[in-house]
Protein backbone atom coordinates (compact mmCIF):
# COMPACT_ATOMS: atom_id res chain seq x y z
CA UNK A 1 0.00 0.00 0.00
CA UNK A 2 1.37 3.42 -0.97
CA UNK A 3 1.72 6.09 1.72
CA UNK A 4 0.08 9.48 1.13
CA UNK A 5 1.99 12.04 -0.95
CA UNK A 6 4.99 13.61 0.73
CA UNK A 7 4.62 17.39 0.87
CA UNK A 8 8.36 18.08 0.97
CA UNK A 9 9.72 20.52 -1.59
CA UNK A 10 11.92 18.96 -4.21
CA UNK A 11 15.25 20.80 -4.57
CA UNK A 12 16.18 21.50 -8.18
CA UNK A 13 12.78 20.52 -9.56
CA UNK A 14 12.78 19.86 -13.28
CA UNK A 15 11.69 22.84 -15.37
CA UNK A 16 8.37 22.78 -17.18
CA UNK A 17 6.82 20.31 -14.77
CA UNK A 18 8.74 17.30 -16.14
CA UNK A 19 8.75 14.52 -13.54
CA UNK A 20 11.94 13.40 -11.84
CA UNK A 21 12.48 9.98 -10.32
CA UNK A 22 14.66 8.69 -7.52
CA UNK A 23 14.79 5.55 -5.42
CA UNK A 24 15.92 5.40 -1.80
CA UNK A 25 16.04 2.72 0.86
CA UNK A 26 13.13 2.86 3.30
CA UNK A 27 14.25 0.58 6.10
CA UNK A 28 14.64 -3.17 6.20
CA UNK A 29 13.11 -4.91 3.19
CA UNK A 30 11.64 -1.77 1.62
CA UNK A 31 12.56 0.76 -1.03
CA UNK A 32 10.84 4.00 -1.86
CA UNK A 33 10.24 5.25 -5.39
CA UNK A 34 9.97 9.04 -5.28
CA UNK A 35 8.28 10.83 -8.16
CA UNK A 36 8.76 14.61 -8.10
CA UNK A 37 6.32 16.87 -9.93
CA UNK A 38 7.24 20.52 -9.59
CA UNK A 39 7.66 21.38 -5.90
CA UNK A 40 6.09 18.15 -4.56
CA UNK A 41 7.42 14.65 -4.00
CA UNK A 42 5.20 11.57 -4.11
CA UNK A 43 6.61 8.44 -2.48
CA UNK A 44 5.62 4.85 -3.23
CA UNK A 45 6.91 2.10 -0.92
CA UNK A 46 7.85 -1.17 -2.57
CA UNK A 47 9.17 -4.52 -1.42
CA UNK A 48 12.50 -5.44 -3.06
CA UNK A 49 10.76 -8.00 -5.31
CA UNK A 50 8.24 -5.38 -6.45
CA UNK A 51 11.05 -2.90 -7.15
CA UNK A 52 12.91 -5.54 -9.19
CA UNK A 53 9.77 -6.34 -11.19
CA UNK A 54 9.11 -2.65 -11.86
CA UNK A 55 12.73 -2.00 -12.81
CA UNK A 56 12.80 -4.87 -15.28
CA UNK A 57 9.49 -3.80 -16.83
CA UNK A 58 10.71 -0.20 -17.18
CA UNK A 59 13.99 -1.27 -18.83
CA UNK A 60 12.21 -3.69 -21.17
CA UNK A 61 9.57 -1.18 -22.19
CA UNK A 62 12.18 1.54 -22.80
CA UNK A 63 14.25 -0.88 -24.88
CA UNK A 64 11.29 -1.95 -27.01
CA UNK A 65 10.04 1.63 -27.43
CA UNK A 66 13.51 2.84 -28.48
CA UNK A 67 13.83 0.17 -31.20
CA UNK A 68 12.43 1.72 -34.39
CA UNK A 69 12.49 -1.71 -36.06
CA UNK A 70 9.78 -2.97 -33.69
CA UNK A 71 6.26 -1.86 -34.46
CA UNK A 72 4.70 -2.11 -31.02
CA UNK A 73 1.19 -0.67 -30.73
CA UNK A 74 0.46 1.85 -27.98
CA UNK A 75 -0.85 0.14 -24.87
CA UNK A 76 1.23 -3.02 -25.33
CA UNK A 77 2.31 -4.42 -21.97
CA UNK A 78 6.04 -5.25 -21.94
CA UNK A 79 7.29 -7.15 -18.90
CA UNK A 80 10.60 -8.46 -20.20
CA UNK A 81 12.55 -8.76 -23.44
CA UNK A 82 15.91 -9.72 -24.87
CA UNK A 83 17.89 -6.53 -24.38
CA UNK A 84 20.11 -5.68 -27.35
CA UNK A 85 23.63 -5.05 -26.08
CA UNK A 86 24.80 -1.99 -28.01
CA UNK A 87 28.19 -2.02 -26.34
CA UNK A 88 30.08 -3.45 -23.41
CA UNK A 89 33.09 -2.95 -21.21
CA UNK A 90 34.79 -5.78 -19.36
CA UNK A 91 37.32 -5.31 -16.60
CA UNK A 92 37.76 -5.42 -12.86
CA UNK A 93 36.10 -3.30 -10.19
CA UNK A 94 38.90 -4.34 -7.82
CA UNK A 95 41.83 -6.74 -8.13
CA UNK A 96 40.37 -10.20 -8.71
CA UNK A 97 36.78 -8.93 -9.02
CA UNK A 98 35.74 -9.16 -12.70
CA UNK A 99 32.89 -7.00 -13.99
CA UNK A 100 30.93 -6.54 -17.19
CA UNK A 101 29.03 -3.36 -18.09
CA UNK A 102 26.46 -3.50 -20.90
CA UNK A 103 25.14 -0.47 -22.77
CA UNK A 104 21.46 -0.84 -23.67
CA UNK A 105 18.93 1.29 -25.54
CA UNK A 106 18.79 5.00 -24.80
CA UNK A 107 22.28 4.97 -23.28
CA UNK A 108 21.29 2.92 -20.23
CA UNK A 109 24.22 1.04 -18.71
CA UNK A 110 23.94 -1.89 -16.35
CA UNK A 111 26.95 -3.46 -14.64
CA UNK A 112 27.45 -6.98 -13.32
CA UNK A 113 30.10 -8.13 -10.85
CA UNK A 114 31.39 -11.73 -10.90
CA UNK A 115 33.66 -13.93 -8.90
CA UNK A 116 36.55 -15.34 -10.97
CA UNK A 117 34.98 -18.76 -11.58
CA UNK A 118 31.66 -17.25 -12.70
CA UNK A 119 33.48 -14.79 -15.01
CA UNK A 120 35.40 -17.64 -16.68
CA UNK A 121 32.24 -19.73 -17.06
CA UNK A 122 30.29 -16.77 -18.48
CA UNK A 123 33.06 -15.94 -20.97
CA UNK A 124 33.38 -19.58 -22.03
CA UNK A 125 29.60 -19.91 -22.52
CA UNK A 126 29.40 -16.66 -24.51
CA UNK A 127 32.33 -17.72 -26.71
CA UNK A 128 30.76 -21.14 -27.26
CA UNK A 129 27.37 -19.68 -28.21
CA UNK A 130 29.01 -17.22 -30.60
CA UNK A 131 30.78 -19.95 -32.58
CA UNK A 132 29.27 -21.86 -35.45
CA UNK A 133 28.70 -25.46 -34.27
CA UNK A 134 31.33 -27.99 -35.38
CA UNK A 135 28.82 -30.07 -37.39
CA UNK A 136 27.67 -27.01 -39.30
CA UNK A 137 31.28 -25.99 -40.05
CA UNK A 138 32.03 -29.53 -41.25
CA UNK A 139 28.91 -29.60 -43.44
CA UNK A 140 29.92 -26.29 -45.08
CA UNK A 141 33.44 -27.55 -45.71
CA UNK A 142 32.17 -30.77 -47.27
CA UNK A 143 29.68 -28.88 -49.46
CA UNK A 144 32.50 -26.68 -50.79
CA UNK A 145 34.63 -29.74 -51.53
CA UNK A 146 31.80 -31.82 -53.08
CA UNK A 147 31.97 -30.21 -56.57
CA UNK A 148 35.75 -30.71 -56.66
CA UNK A 149 35.48 -34.36 -55.60
CA UNK A 150 32.78 -35.21 -58.18
CA UNK A 151 35.08 -34.52 -61.12
CA UNK A 152 33.95 -34.05 -64.73
CA UNK A 153 31.00 -36.13 -65.91
CA UNK A 154 31.58 -38.91 -68.42
CA UNK A 155 35.21 -39.78 -67.57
Amino acid sequence: MAPPPVAAASPGAAPGGAPRFSVVTAGPDEVELVVAFGPRDYAVRLAPAEAAELGLALLATASVAADAAQDVPAGTRVENCFFPALGWTAGEVAPGVPALALRLAEGTEIAFQFDRAAARACGRDLARSGRVPWRQRLRRALQRRAPMLAGPQGD
